[in-house]
């Protein structure tokens, strides 16, 4: 009986073996034929083959994560979410169902979801650059610009020659100054850092009346900040206000708040004057001082010479060249004033400068600056960023601001930004800061994809959201001279230079574009723009009547182009009626003053009389709303 017992179980043991190894040799097959179609990009064929798999050992999770990725390729979102999960429920520590469904939920638009995905496959594999890159995504669609920015930088440090990556940094920065500029205009409008940065955002699109207005209100305000006096000189030389500026430069340096700028403003003055030896001797002795600061700061007086002013001091500079200056002083006249490349970035004598690192006291910090060493400053201060006081940590922001360090910048500034005490100047020089850093992250993602039609215009948009129009033309002319056929860079180059009143040519590209089709909606509406602009109401009526399938968000503007046309053509009921359905556009209060004109003209007292009262008090808060426009630009460029 025994002997019956044992030949049984033998048998069974046997059948085991057998039906195990029937089992892994079917298995192999499947995953065969799983690779081969997915090799062929056959992505359905290779998720059959791994549905298979599954069913035959569904407790392998990494079976279950291969045919999520199969599904994810085949675009069948909903498989793939399940086959994920169940990956990650037999094993919740593999990397790739974390990823992927950050990813699905990322695609689904659930981008809080997404993150919780991703934060996980970060944690999991910190070097994964897809993880970094999409949970910083995650971060910006729900609105945390500083953690997406955190991410996008860690993205880039991964992998430094991916132009998107550079692009979605630029873009998180500008999210930033959004957010750092709605807490300046609603909490601090009163401060006196929020008043200078308002004037410098003004100054920087040009509007150099307006910003004089906007520096003098910040300099009678408490407390005095760095740099306010030169600053205004700065916009006083850029309106040849000659005497003017030199007082406000003279106001600088009699403040005691160390602002290399003044020097560089007298020393510009100078140039102005014709004392070009004397201007060349200060320039000469900014520069011994700290290289970085000079190569940084002498393009803000860009537009103060004029052409021979700046020529002559080129050829002073030549005729008087040190070989044992720091700085090539010829070259960098020239890149300051008339070409748009950068100086270099770093030389021998900077890099001495910064790379001290020994604890120094504050009260050396302080010396640095004032004698115009903003390079050793920082590097004096840097080493105990962290438990810094408040007080070295404003002095840590000026002086890496003025050096170009604009990442120490950021950060100093963002630990004033956590103390009420110092918010305000927190926010300023965060703003300050950021704005910057956008500006050369998107730079870099430029010189990147400088063979990327697509990148340029998104480039363009940017700089076009920021009144940068110089900036913006340039980036859309590289992209026509790519894609010379390109609707989206055609039209707008043709935006842009209508903004910078190039009219002519704005119309003309225009033009260019009705012809290939004259039922574009945004082509007819910039037509209908600058015929308005040139008072040919009649002109313009027929584009405008073209405009009916615009973007939603251009749609106020039609209405109070077309109200214009009525207005302009003496029907004045048809024209209220337009200018009413525009009237969200209005941020100055000047549609409502054109409104109550026609009220009056209509008869209507009443409603003239409200109309004039809402209009006074939008200008008055135009007035004080200068950073509006950035408030704008980072919500804009995220969009691209």
């Amino acid at each position: 009986m025994a002997l019956c017992l044992l030949i049984a179980f033998t048998n069974l043991s046997v059948n085991a073996i057998v039906c195990a190894e029937t089992q892994e040799q079917n298995m192999q097959s499947l995953l065969g034929e799983a690779r081969a179609a997915q090799s062929r990009g056959n992505f359905a064929e290779a998720a059959q083959a791994y549905r298979k798999a599954v069913a035959l050992d569904p407790t392998r999770p990494e079976l279950w994560a291969n045919l999520g990725i199969m599904y994810y390729e085949s675009d069948n979102h909903p498989e793939a979410i399940k086959s994920f999960q169940q990956a990650s429920r037999l094993n919740p520590s593999l990397f790739v169902p974390q990823l992927f469904l950050g990813l699905e939920y990322l695609h689904s638009n659930k981008p809080e979801q997404a993150a919780k995905y991703l934060e996980d496959a970060v944690k999991l594999n910190p070097s994964d650059l897809q993880a970094a890159h999409s949970l910083g995504k995650a971060y910006a669609a729900v609105g945390d610009s500083k953690r997406a920015t955190e991410l996008y930088l860690e993205a880039v440090r991964l992998d430094p020659n991916k132009g998107d990556l550079w692009f979605d940094l630029g873009t998180s920065y500008l999210l930033q100054v959004e957010n750092d500029a709605r807490l300046m205009t609603s909490t601090y409008r009163d401060s006196a850092y929020v008043k200078l940065r308002s004037a410098e955002v003004l100054a920087a699109e040009g509007k150099l009346i307006e910003a004089e207005k906007a520096y003098k209100a910040a300099i009678a305000l408490e407390p005095p900040v760095p740099c306010r006096y030169a600053e205004l000189g700065i916009t006083l030389l850029r309106q040849q206000k000659i005497a003017e500026a030199q007082e406000q430069f003279e106001h600088e340096l009699q403040s005691s708040s160390q602002c290399g700028l003044a020097v560089l403003g007298q020393m510009i003055t100078d140039v102005i004057s014709g004392k070009s030896e004397a201007a060349l001797s200060s320039l000469t002795r900014a520069a011994n001082a700290d290289p970085a600061f000079v190569r940084s700061n002498l393009p803000l007086f860009r537009g103060a010479l004029t052409e021979q002013q700046v020529r002559s001091f080129i050829a002073t500079a030549r005729d008087n060249a040190i070989s044992s200056s720091p700085i090539d002083l010829p070259a960098l006249i020239e890149s300051a004033f008339v070409s748009d490349e950068l100086p270099p970035t770093s030389n021998a004598a900077e890099d001495r400068q910064s790379s001290i690192t020994q604890a120094q006291s504050l009260s050396d910090a302080h010396r640095f600056a004032a004698e115009g060493r903003y390079s050793r400053c920082s590097g004096a201060l840097k080493p105990a960023l962290q438990g810094a006081s408040t007080n070295s940590l404003q002095l840590l922001a000026f002086c890496s601001f003025y050096t170009a360090d604009y990442q120490t910048t950021s950060l100093a500034a963002q630990k004033l930004k956590n103390n009420p005490a110092t918010r305000a100047p927190g926010l300023y020089w965060e703003s300050k800061a950021d704005q910057n850093l956008a500006i050369q992250a998107l730079s870099r993602a430029g010189e990147i994809d400088a063979n990327s039609p697509r990148m340029h215009v998104l480039l363009g948009n940017v700089f076009r959201q920021q009144h940068h129009w110089d900036d913006a033309e340039a980036e859309y002319r590289k992209a026509i001279a790519l894609d010379p056929r390109s609707h989206s860079a055609r039209l707008s180059l043709a935006i842009t230079l209508f903004s910078e009143l190039k009219n002519d040519e704005a119309f003309s590209i225009d033009e260019s574009l009705l012809k290939e089709d004259p039922a574009d909606a945004e082509a007819n509406l910039l037509a209908a723009e600058i015929l308005v602009q040139r008072n040919q109401f009649a002109q313009a009526e027929p584009y405008l009547q073209k405009c009916a399938s615009l973007k939603p968000e251009l749609l106020p503007r039609y209405h109070v182009l077309l109200g214009r046309v009525y207005a302009e053509t003496d029907r004045v009921p048809a024209a209220i009626q337009e200018y009413k359905m525009g009237l969200s556009t209005d941020q100055d209060g000047s549609l409502h003053y054109q409104l109550a004109r026609l009220y009056q003209q209509s008869g209507n007292k009443a409603a003239a009389d409200d109309a004039f009262k809402e209009s006074r008090q939008l200008v008055k808060q135009w007035n004080g709303r200068a950073l509006g426009g950035l408030q704008q630009m980072g919500t804009d460029a995220s969009r691209q």
